[in-house]
Formats: C-alpha cells, sequence, structure tokens
C-alpha cells in the first residue's frame, strides 16, 4: 500500500483560494445530452390543495419553487456531461486530486492521508452524495449513471459509510449491471458526471432499466392499486391513520408492500403491472417507477410542512401521470382525510378506465 497526501493537500488549497468545483480541472469534457425543455402532463389533484401546503421539504426550494413546479407545463432540465479527471484518489467519502476535492456524502467526509489499497488506470464513478444518502437518488442517479461508465472503464460506487443495501445491489442486479463498491483506490483517468437532469439521454436508460426489471418479472394478474408504506427508517413522515387507508385500499382489491419486510424480487412482483399506486411521498415510492404499468398514475399523500413535487418529474420521465393530496398535521405527525383520496382516486381511475389521460 502508498499513502497519498492529496486529501490534505487540495482541503489546505480550498482554505486558500476558495470554493473551486473538482470537474473544472477535467481534460476531457464528454456532453451526454444537451440542455431542453421537457413537456410534463398536468398534475392531479382537487381544488384547494395548493392552499393547503404550509412548507416544503427543503431549504433550496421556497413554496413558490414547489408550486410551479407543480403547475408549470415543462421542466427546464440542463445539460448533462461526463469529466475525465487525472490522478483522482478515491476514499474517506471523498473523491480528490491535488488540487479539489468532491464530497460522496453530506453524512461525514474525511480529509485525512489516504492509504491507496488499490489501482485502476481507467473507471467511472457512480456515486454522488445525493445517492449515498438516499434510496431514491442512488436508483434514479447513481444506478442511471452505470450505463454510461461502462464504455469509459470500470463503472463503481464508492462513499457509503455503511454497507449498501441488499435492496440497492438487488436492483442493480435485475437492471443488469455489475456491483463494484471501492474503497481506497487511486484512479488514472476517473471518470465523473453530472446526470441529475432528466435529458433524453436519461429518460432512455431509466426506461430501458424498468424495462429490465418488468422482463424479469413474471407477470400474473395485477392488482388494480397498491400501497406502499412509507416505514420508519428514512426521515420521519408519521401518518397516523396509516391503518384506515390500508384497510380502504384492501377492500378495493389493492395490494399492500412493505419495502421495509420485503425483497425486491417481492415487492416487483407485487407492483408488476399495477396500475395505480398511492403512498407518503418519498423514496419508497420509487420502486413503483421500475415494475407498474404503463401509463399508470401515483398518487402522494403529502404532510402540509413538507411538501414535494419530484415525483411530477420522475412520473413524467417514466410516462405516468402524478397526482397528490395534501394532509393535515406535520410530518411528525398527519391525517390524510379519506374522502379527499378517495374523491383523488376516483379522478384518476376515472381517465385509467376511459383508457388514456384526454
Amino acid at each position: 500500500m502508498t499513502m497519498s497526501f492529496a486529501p490534505v493537500a487540495s482541503r489546505m488549497l480550498r482554505r486558500v483560494l476558495g470554493w473551486r468545483d473538482l470537474e473544472e480541472s477535467a481534460d476531457r469534457i464528454v456532453q451526454i445530452s444537451p440542455a431542453e425543455e421537457m413537456p410534463m402532463a398536468e398534475a392531479i389533484y382537487l381544488p384547494g390543495q395548493l392552499e393547503r401546503i404550509r412548507g416544503t421539504h427543503s431549504w433550496e426550494n421556497d413554496l413558490k419553487h414547489e408550486i410551479a413546479l407543480t403547475t408549470e407545463g415543462q421542466l427546464s432540465n440542463l445539460a448533462s456531461s461526463a469529466y475525465r479527471i487525472r490522478h483522482a484518489v478515491v476514499g474517506q467519502g471523498r473523491v480528490s486530486t491535488w488540487t479539489g476535492y468532491k464530497d460522496l456524502s453530506l453524512r461525514k467526509a474525511g480529509g485525512g492521508p489516504l492509504w491507496i489499497e488499490e489501482t485502476l488506470a481507467e473507471g467511472a464513478l457512480c456515486s454522488t452524495w445525493q445517492g449515498n444518502d438516499y434510496f431514491a437518488h442512488f436508483l434514479f442517479d447513481d444506478a442511471a449513471i452505470h450505463p454510461l461508465g461502462q464504455p469509459l472503464g470500470l463503472p463503481f460506487f464508492s462513499g457509503m459509510a455503511a454497507t449498501r443495501t441488499r435492496h440497492c445491489v438487488d436492483y442493480l442486479a435485475r437492471f443488469g449491471f455489475d456491483y463494484h463498491e471501492k474503497r481506497n483506490i487511486h484512479v488514472d483517468a476517473l471518470w465523473l458526471f453530472r446526470d441529475f437532469a432528466f435529458g433524453p439521454d436519461k429518460r432512455r436508460r431509466l426506461k430501458a432499466m424498468a424495462a429490465r426489471v418488468k422482463a424479469g418479472t413474471p407477470q400474473g394478474r395485477a392488482a388494480p392499486g397498491a400501497f406502499i408504506r412509507r416505514g420508519s427508517t428514512g426521515q420521519v413522515r408519521v401518518l397516523e391513520n396509516a391503518a384506515e387507508i390500508e384497510a380502504w385500499c384492501l377492500a378495493q382489491g389493492f395490494v399492500i408492500v412493505d419495502p421495509e419486510a420485503q425483497s425486491v424480487e417481492e415487492i416487483c412482483a407485487a407492483l408488476r403491472g399495477v396500475p395505480l399506486v398511492i403512498g407518503v411521498e418519498g423514496s419508497q415510492l420509487v420502486h413503483a417507477l421500475f415494475s407498474m404499468a404503463e401509463g399508470g398514475a401515483i398518487i402522494c399523500i403529502q404532510p402540509p410542512d413538507r411538501y414535494n413535487a419530484v415525483f411530477r418529474q420522475l412520473c413524467a420521465v417514466f410516462d405516468l401521470r402524478w397526482g397528490f393530496v395534501v394532509a393535515e398535521g406535520t410530518v411528525a405527525g398527519f391525517r390524510q382525510d379519506l374522502d379527499a383520496l378517495t374523491a383523488t382516486v376516483d379522478l384518476v381511475q376515472g381517465r385509467i378506465a376511459a383508457g388514456g389521460w384526454a
């Protein structure tokens, strides 16, 4: 093993010279998708729902921004690009060169000397801090980078403080992607990616991933709908009358999906071909995107103090429709009026029964 002092040098240099994106040191840049305007289908919701919102999911997105994401007819996608960085080291939750660094987690990253355990001539880093910290981003950001990296070098993941979850690894297998997790590694030519926007190439990759999941899941008789439980392992969002809503769903013939208790195989089998999915807004609903029926819809139950319109964008990528209802209370405890939920379901199911989205 050899020791690299690049993490130390880059941290000290940044203190002196100020912030500099690591991608600025790239010796080669390849554009994946240009900037574009992506059309989005109209969101489905009852009158008065927007007026119930009191806060958003992030300090970066204020209420005006989230309302615009809900009501505007298109989404502005930034360009996606790949960047080749020379002589980078990856470890301690960080990518470092002698002149800059990039964190792979917001939870904690180290900046001390790094013992190098492996050297690669060419590699493609699939991991982002968003994907390492949030399951949904792992699927629609990090996993989606994997096919970009395959022709450029060994695609690998890195930066997780804990062992990557079984769900993450199993989905990679269903997508047909080889899984490599690397720590404390030197890469002569490392490819990094800015691929957060849902441009045409990323939409193609995500749809291909969904097609692989569906092709690998036997098609039985699909339920008319599914309710996906939020669970307790992520950020707190407590639906206090979940039992009432689940009982109503079961009475309609829906299936109940519990990602904390079920394997990826069981989740995909339960959601295969389902036209309508309901659940509290959150990462667990991403399971539906890769298995549910084409042309279906997702309805998000939203805490009023943590509104998030991201699933409108995701549904547009997968040619699905998106609706929402806003509950009463806070993320620590909220209740969803069943009448409002069922009225929203009626709106969605009426259009499914009519055979389209006029």
